[in-house]
């Protein structure tokens, strides 16, 4: 009698070995092609549990396995090699990507599950951001809104594009953008059911920031589109529909849109964020403030060691940077594509603060305001180091170095401030 090999869950698959086995069905599947990777076949699959996971074959391997697999079905898959999930736009929030190899057998299994795991993403998460937009979502919705199908032009190529809105049975509402295929499929749809309470299902949708709110479109050929889905979520739809044959005619957009905060025009009305929030921010344009304590635990350590790899001798540190040591300061930053899409740790510095909005963050108490007569603001990159004050240097206040540069030509008298001595260097004259 031979014995049955056990299988493991998504969630227990680790890189450190391929000799994996899991039972999956087989969510969607779509040929990719990108200068990097080549011709390959991209598959989501989902095991028992619900738990979903991104999976790669390359071109050599792709014939084999869609012999193998079926839309729907579910596989027994033995050894496979797995490796960290990236990218800006990941069809599963798996931390591993799975990809079939030269060894990988794909058997078929008696189980059965017409679960299709579905996982729709409430519309207030969506509309106020909270959501992370590198990953894929499903949603559904009715259809309203609906604009004319166009042709426009995308690097020299045209492309259709159809901009809607979907509706929840809450009353809440998303814009909507399809792109290419998804939009000729939602415009031959209408036109054949001329139905004004259509519901339309994205599976794997993108998230993304247009015109100060948030909006799905379609993710490339990752996504799935679905008119009128026999499942419980589009009864429901159905049910709370209007009577109403001008529902899908172009009306106003929504009232609530989010602004877009591509400038700050007061860093006072910006909230203090963690450095970990600031590496997660997932909104190009967004103005923080992010309190960094030079001198204080790990944030000390990162900031003086950064600051090392810009020096050519880390050892002889400036002065003017070895004075920061136990000083606090407000960094006001902007958050580029950069950042957002690409991951990068560097970010902008637009204002820099010190004074009063320290003081109260570092008491705990609410500040009754967040810059007065005893804080600085600096911008433009230009940062002062305020002299310490042997008496309470947590109380010094800074100045620009162009704006000090002008009140000490106006005013060399002010006892507000130290006056800058100038070294001069002295040279010994030969007598004659």
């Amino acid at each position: 009698m031979s014995m049955i090999k056990a299988y493991s869950l998504l969630k227990d698959v680790k890189p450190y070995k391929q000799g994996w086995r899991v039972q999956v069905k087989l969510l969607h599947s779509w040929r990719q092609k990108t200068n990097y990777g080549g011709d390959t076949l991209e598959m989501i699959f989902a095991d028992e549990s619900g738990v979903k996971i991104h999976c790669s074959a390359r071109k050599s391997l792709i014939q084999t396995t869609q012999r193998k697999l079926r839309l729907g079905e579910w596989r027994l898959i033995d050894t496979f090699s797995l490796s960290h999930a990236r990218g800006q736009y990941r069809p599963t929030d798996h931390t591993y990507k799975m990809s079939i190899i030269e060894d990988t057998s794909i058997d078929q299994c008696t189980f059965e599950c017409d679960d299709d795991f579905l996982n729709f993403q409430p519309f207030e998460k969506i509309g106020n951001g909270t959501l992370n937009a590198h990953f894929l979502i499903d949603v559904i919705g009715r259809l309203s809104c609906l604009k004319d199908i166009q042709t426009v032009q995308v690097a020299g190529n045209d492309k259709k594009k159809v901009e809607f809105r979907l509706t929840d049975t809450k009353g809440e509402s998303i814009a909507c953008c399809l792109w290419g295929k998804y939009a000729e499929q939602l415009d031959e749809h209408i036109q054949q059911t001329n139905n004004p309470n259509t519901v339309c299902m994205i599976r794997f949708a993108k998230i993304g920031f247009y015109k100060g709110e948030w909006q799905i479109t379609n993710a490339f050929d990752s996504s799935l589109i679905c008119f009128d889905p026999d499942i419980p979520e589009c009864h429901a739809l159905k049910q709370n529909a209007p009577n109403d044959e001008l529902a899908l005619s172009l009306s106003e957009t929504n009232k609530d849109k989010r602004p877009i905060k591509d400038q700050v025009d007061d860093w006072n009305d910006v909230d203090i964020k963690s450095i970990s929030e600031i590496i997660r921010a997932d909104q190009i344009g967004a103005g923080f403030i992010l309190v960094m304590l030079a001198g204080a635990g790990v944030t000390s350590v990162a900031f003086v060691s950064n600051l090392r790899k810009l020096i050519e001798d880390p050892d002889d540190l400036p002065q003017a940077i070895t004075n920061l040591v136990g000083r606090s300061f407000c960094f006001g930053l902007t958050l580029g594509s950069e950042n957002v899409k690409n991951g990068s740790d560097i970010f902008l510095v637009s204002q820099v603060m010190s004074g009063d909005k320290i003081l109260q963050i570092e008491s705990n108490s609410e500040p009754v305001t967040h810059v007065s007569s005893a804080s600085s603001i600096m911008s433009g990159g230009e940062v002062s180091v305020p002299e310490k004050n042997e008496a309470n240097s947590s109380e010094t206040s800074s100045t620009p170095f162009a704006k000090r540069k002008e009140q000490d030509q106006v005013d060399q008298t002010s006892t507000s401030k130290k006056l800058c001595t100038k070294v001069v260097k002295m040279e010994k004259i030969k007598d004659d």
